[in-house]
């Protein structure tokens, strides 16, 4: 079974052109095997992409580090992110153990002492799922500074939100849009039941190429687009528009662009304190994302 999958659908008065994807490996598989389609045939900006505008040598190159990680720089986004959650006034509430018949690590004393609760467990109460959808797009103009620091202050509110004990449902989108025509994917980077894992992030978060490679070479393999595709490779959507064309309500989480949501590539705190002020609609006021 594919783990892909594409549809075409009127959202009032936008045509949609709309890929699923069940992971990110999924993804690269399609990208890396996918035939390109006219009218792109003439010329890809995936593969004609300079290394100084995408970051890397290839689109090879862009696909090998999505799939197996992206490794230079990841201690400045270690860095980036740990600033953040050192900034941040955190209420964690600290689950007391017990000793029960089962559990996560064995109490020897009580073991030794013949007593049938000889486990050390703790309670796991009901945990509330937090979404956050992304829409990786930027305009073209955009400074991989700001590029850098959206995503890392994206995976900063991952943790500490997980850290609250909420367990996040991060979902990439890519939307662009020509005239009255939509290009969308989406696939879910990270489920609600995984750890945030910055090795896996780091790329699709963080670097040039996963827009300016792997985004375009999407676009690239769509049925039916225009010359208009071929010429611009679409406008990025606001938030508006991804909203409407989400489906998503005003209690859903969601991070726009680079631009329309302020991201300055300057002080990663400045920046955090953007997303801060969406997401802490959506969290109650003793768990709200506040500075000391």
């Amino acid at each position: 079974m594919r783990g892909w999958g594409y549809e075409t659908f009127w959202r009032g008065e936008l045509w949609v052109r709309h890929f699923t994807f069940d992971s990110l490996e999924d993804y690269l598989d399609y990208l890396a095997s996918a035939p390109v389609l006219p009218p792109f045939d003439r010329g890809c900006a995936s593969v004609a992409g300079s290394a100084e505008f995408t970051e890397t040598e290839s689109l090879e190159e862009a696909l090998d580090l999505a799939r197996f990680g992206w490794h230079e720089g990841l201690n400045t986004l270690v860095n980036m992110v740990e600033t953040v959650k050192r900034a941040l006034d955190l209420k964690l509430e600290a689950r007391r153990t017990f000793h029960d018949y089962v559990g996560f690590v064995p109490d020897v004393k009580a073991y030794l002492e013949g007593s049938p609760l000889s486990m050390v467990n703790k309670p796991n109460p009901p945990r509330e799922k937090f979404t956050v959808y992304m829409n990786t797009s930027y305009d073209g103009s955009a400074r991989r500074e700001c590029i850098y620091a959206r995503g890392a202050v994206v995976l900063a509110v991952a943790e500490v939100l997980e850290m609250m004990g909420y367990l996040v449902d991060l979902r990439l989108f890519e939307m662009s849009f020509v005239d009255k025509d939509v290009h969308f994917s989406e696939f879910r980077l990270k489920a609600p039941d995984e750890r945030v894992n910055l090795g896996k992030m780091h790329f699709p978060l963080c670097h040039p190429s996963w827009v300016r490679r792997l985004n375009f070479r999407l676009i690239e393999t769509s049925p039916n687009m225009t010359d208009g595709w071929a010429g611009s490779y679409g406008i990025p959507a606001d938030a508006a528009l991804a909203r409407k064309v989400l489906g998503l309500g005003s209690g859903d989480v969601l991070v726009p662009t680079i631009e329309e949501l302020g991201i300055a590539g300057a002080d990663v705190l400045a920046d955090a304190q953007r997303l801060f002020d969406l997401v802490n609609a959506k969290l109650p006021d003793d768990k709200k994302l506040r500075y000391r």
